[in-house]
């Protein structure tokens, strides 16, 4: 895509976010979380970003002004060494007394937010990230290219753990194996995640009983971990002929992320784990044929159930102790992005969406299996991106 390409996608971007922006009448929105930023602007430094109503939006930065100005698409870029700038540089903007403004209350920290009240202290605020992320699920074709790359890459990451992974490794030698790889394959290394801070690891390896841990958070699998603090990812156990072995890694290779899941056995394991891992991949070619445009969110989950409960392996689908509520999520420049394939959520699928779809099943002293791939919404249903 061409410099002028490239800008008018974000224009187009915010546009749309404008128009969100007057329907709730309004006065501009302050943006700070990277991911919107990036969305917005083409850039995350640290500072804010503010979006008119109307007009091109004006992003206020602490210090790497030049980097931010080389990346970012709309300009100038004010440089301000002070928080309380922020009001003083919108007036001479042009934005004064301002009554109305929009930001990111999902995500927002108190401290954060009270001092934008101080600054602001006349304003009423609203929350405008249903609004950023609902326009963030329906990819551009520039998107698509982005995740398509990132899917292509991550395709070698699975061949390569097919090749090099063996009975006895431990988990964390596994991991060191799928890490390194990736990583050499231009893997960021990080994952974003929507939300508190949460020590993210960029994949979980799950060897047998480990596949059953639980971890602290609503999630199906997130493996033991190195230690309490950070209760998630490889562990120093070993994988034993027998048991399965979970493998769920992000790609990230770029701006824009895939989520893909492969469960690997070493010899005979219990008939129970084949049978839910053949079920997995019923639920997931299922749910893939039916996410066509019309079809709800809730609807995908609720068909996923049916399967899991019709298979009699309802007990342990998305968990066995603490369920998921999940049969898969958005995926694009953060790991969990809307849509959310959960009870009653009524987000109508459209073409562009981008979702990983991740049936799994849960068996305590066991373990783990299913799967995960990333899909686009088509026309004639989801098609995967992933592959390996």
């Amino acid at each position: 895509m061409g410099k002028e390409g490239f800008k008018e996608e974000y224009r187009l971007r915010v546009e749309l976010f404008q128009k969100r922006l007057k329907e709730k009448e309004l006065e501009g929105a302050l943006i700070f979380q990277p991911a919107d930023l990036f969305y917005l602007a083409g850039t995350s430094p640290e500072g804010h970003l503010f979006v008119p109503p109307e007009g091109e939006p004006r992003l206020l930065v602490y210090g790497e002004v030049e980097r931010a100005q080389e990346e970012a698409v709309w300009n100038p870029v004010v440089p301000i060494s002070s928080f309380k700038e922020i009001p003083l540089s919108l007036a001479d903007w042009g934005f004064k007394g301002l009554k109305r403004l929009g930001t990111e209350m999902d995500i927002i920290s108190l401290k954060l937010f009270s001092r934008y009240q101080a600054l602001f202290p006349d304003c009423q605020w609203e929350d405008i990230s249903p609004d950023l992320r609902t326009l963030r699920m329906v990819k551009s074709a520039s998107e698509l290219e982005a995740i398509r790359y990132s899917a292509s890459q991550h395709a070698k990451v699975f061949q390569y753990i097919r090749e090099h992974i063996r009975p006895g490794m431990t988990e964390l030698e596994i991991a060191v194996e799928v890490e390194t790889y990736a990583r050499r394959l231009g893997h960021q290394g990080r994952v974003r995640f929507r939300g508190q801070e949460q020590g993210l690891p960029i994949g979980v390896v799950a060897a047998g009983p480990n596949g059953a841990c639980g971890i602290g958070v609503p999630w199906t699998i997130g493996g033991r971990g190195l230690s309490g603090l950070y209760p998630m990812g490889a562990s120093t156990r070993r994988w034993e002929t027998g048991e399965p072995l979970l493998v769920d890694y992000a790609g990230v290779y770029g701006d824009y992320l895939v989520d893909q899941t492969r469960v690997y056995f070493a010899g005979q394991v219990d008939r129970i784990l084949e049978r839910a891992q053949a079920v997995a991949y019923e639920i997931a070619c299922s749910l893939a044929e039916a996410a066509r445009p019309g079809t709800t969110a809730g609807e995908l989950y609720a068909l996923a159930v049916k399967q899991a409960r019709q298979a009699g392996l309802a007990d342990y689908f998305m968990g066995w102790d603490r369920k998921a509520g999940f049969v898969g999520h958005g995926v694009g420049l953060e790991l969990n992005e809307w849509p959310v394939l959960a009870p009653g959520q009524e987000t109508v699928l459209e073409p562009g969406m981008v979702l990983a779809i991740e049936p799994k099943f849960v068996f305590p002293g066991q373990g783990a299996v299913g799967v995960e791939d990333t899909y686009l919404v088509t026309q004639e249903g989801a098609k995967p991106l992933t592959q390996g």
